[in-house]
């Protein structure tokens, strides 16, 4: 688990870091810089480290390869040396958001948790719309045990950069576990369309068909307490949704499976855009109402969680429809969800 742990921490930082900079004044600089990087994948810290060094020789003002060299330093566990080359970055008017990231990590390993808390409140006061660094903050406060303050981290996250797909982990996550079912499932849709193929894609498809179980008997027993026309008068998006979950809750008779949760899914779009498409509007609802134009959503559905409900089954529909789910194999790799800005509703 550590290792695999190591290896998302690697991949992630490669994504954030390596794509967006440009790393390097000479060509002998970018050349120790790629080697280092391979050797960093390859979990070879020894050799990575060696590497940054001499690409810090070549080019002794890069913050990159300082701030790589004491990220490098993070990963072997040499945290003196990390928090030596990092700290002073954090002073640096270039210093960008991954240097803020790096050192609040490190911070946080060697226990400074005000340096940590300083360093992350510093990148964020810089870069108010950088995700990664909300992310931090969240993953700061979770080791601190302060949940509530990781959760808000998290959800300013979003607010502020909801294109950055990590946040939305963390929450559907944390709402199914604090029984807030309809965030569950909205988060985590939002972080299957934007990572689609990874165990974390599975783990986040299974709090989104357990959500809908939960959502539809929780709606159930309250009206069975009598709590009805509750929804009535929705004063947030929030409550304009469970709303129309409340009065399709007995589309789902006879309990949760691939088929009625379709059917489920279907008529709330159906209802939304009657009544607050344009009033609460939100890229991913318009994405699931673009399926439905295109033919995919039952593909899409099948995809979700078919494999939750019955796999024998799911197997059957796939060979019996098998053109048609490579045709939305194509759409969904193609056409991914990239949410918009000022779509942010939860009442914190």
């Amino acid at each position: 688990m550590k290792r695999i742990t190591l290896l998302v921490l690697i991949c992630l930082w490669s994504l954030i870091v390596f794509g967006q900079v440009d790393i390097s004044n000479s060509n002998e600089g970018k050349e120790l810089f790629e080697t280092a990087k391979m050797y960093l994948q390859k979990q070879d810290y020894a050799n990575a480290i060696m590497v940054y060094n001499q690409a810090i020789q070549v080019e002794p003002k890069n913050l990159v390869y300082r701030r790589e060299l004491a990220h490098a330093y993070y990963l072997q566990g040499d945290m003196e040396r990390g928090e030596h080359m990092i700290a002073p970055l954090l002073k640096a008017q270039d210093a960008d958001e991954e240097t803020f990231q790096i050192a609040c990590s490190i911070f946080s390993a060697k226990k400074k948790m005000e340096e940590s808390e300083n360093a992350i409140n510093a990148g964020i006061a810089k870069f108010p719309n950088a995700g990664i660094l909300y992310h931090e903050k969240g993953e700061l406060y979770t080791n601190q045990k302060k949940y509530k303050s990781a959760s808000e981290a998290w959800e300013k996250g979003i607010e502020k950069a909801p294109t950055f797909y990590l946040n939305y982990y963390n929450l559907a996550k944390v709402y199914s576990f604090t029984k807030k079912y309809l965030w569950a499932i909205i988060y985590g849709e939002h972080f299957v369309n934007m990572e689609s193929f990874s165990s974390r894609t599975e783990e986040i498809k299974k709090i989104i068909y357990e959500s809908y179980k939960f959502l539809i008997a929780d709606l159930n027993n309250m009206a069975l307490d009598g709590k009805v026309g509750r929804f009535d008068n929705p004063k947030n998006f929030e409550e304009a949704a469970m709303g129309v979950y409340d009065n399709l809750r007995n589309v789902a008779t006879g309990g949760i499976n691939v088929e009625n949760l379709t059917m489920l899914r279907i008529r709330f779009l159906l209802e939304w855009n009657k009544k607050y498409t344009t009033i609460y509007p939100m890229e991913l609802i318009d994405y699931q109402q673009r399926m439905i134009q295109n033919g995919y959503f039952d593909c899409y559905n099948q995809w979700l969680c078919a494999r939750l409900d019955n796999e024998k089954n799911m197997k059957i529909w796939m060979q019996q429809n098998a053109d048609l789910m490579n045709q939305f194999d194509t759409f969904f790799r193609n056409n991914k969800l990239i949410p918009k800005k000022n779509q942010y509703y939860h009442i914190r």
